[in-house]
């Protein structure tokens, strides 16, 4: 580890928190950008990381042999090297992701986001301009919607929820003003409401937890995620709050009991029921 910078030394020890018990996990450098420094934006003397960041300090792990990346399908994964000797593992779950092979490897760095919405490549020189504004509004990469699609089937017990093109819409559009780490914690304010979920004195009424509610509008979004951050049980810090985030966020469904009665209700749907 003393060959790569101290950035990349934290990147490496940051990613053991997303990768899966088989040591595998996506390895898109916008998504992980915002996932593993979620409060390096640039604002209240933070300072700022980009995609560019995370994609250089990938680089110095991969030259170094502490992770592989690879592409199947069109998604970017990545491997942990030497995963057991990092983490140990007990009762481990078989992983979701696809397993890399020599064919699948990485050799240039990934295209993330198209040229033609006036992006550049990451393999281009940049010329100053702020990333993280920028990515507001490219389009955003299949990962980070799936990603998002899965924390709310995790959170709401709805693993026979499908991501249609409705669903996709509704991320898609909340993604041009708020990082996926946001919209996970609207999703966790909704999932905290009685109302939204049909508990307490609301039991035995018509759930309210679609995406297409939570992801509405921006009032919308900054309600739940005020809810969110209420609802917190005991102190927590920021470290504290982001790990729960992404341990939520990446944790397995197999433990998930499934909830019948859970109802997908978008906002067309909750507009005809008023």
């Amino acid at each position: 580890m003393g060959n790569v910078s101290r950035d990349a030394r934290l990147t490496f020890i940051q990613l053991w928190t997303l990768a899966d018990d088989e040591g595998r996990l996506r390895g898109n450098s916008r998504m992980l950008a915002s996932l593993l420094f979620p409060y390096d934006d640039g604002e209240d003397g933070h300072a700022l990381t980009t995609a560019k960041d995370v994609e250089r300090w990938l680089v110095e792990l991969e030259r170094e042999g502490c992770i592989v990346r690879y592409q199947i399908d069109g998604a970017a994964y990545m491997q942990i090297c030497n995963w057991l000797i990092h983490q140990k593992i007990d009762k481990p779950s078989k992983s979701k992701i696809p397993p890399f092979d020599e064919s699948s490897r990485i050799l240039a760095k990934p295209r993330e986001v198209s040229s033609e919405e006036g992006i550049k490549d990451q393999g281009e020189e940049g010329k100053g301009e702020d990333q993280f504004v920028e990515r507001r509004g490219a389009s955003h990469d299949v990962d980070v919607v799936k990603t998002i699609f899965e924390y709310w089937q995790k959170i709401m017990v709805s693993p026979r929820a499908q991501l249609d093109d409705k669903r996709k819409k509704a991320i898609k559009t909340a993604l041009k003003l708020y990082e996926p780490r946001q919209l996970c914690e609207a999703i966790l304010g909704c999932s905290k409401s009685d109302f939204h979920m049909a508990r307490g004195e609301y039991l035995g009424q018509q759930k309210h937890n679609g995406l297409g509610l939570i992801f509405r509008d921006a009032d919308h979004i900054d309600k739940f995620i005020g809810l969110a951050s209420k609802q917190a049980t005991g102190p927590e810090s920021i470290e504290q709050r982001n790990a729960r985030i992404l341990a939520e966020l990446m944790a397995e469904d197999a433990t998930s009991a499934i909830d019948p009665d859970v109802i997908d209700v978008d906002m067309e749907e909750v507009e005809h029921a008023s």
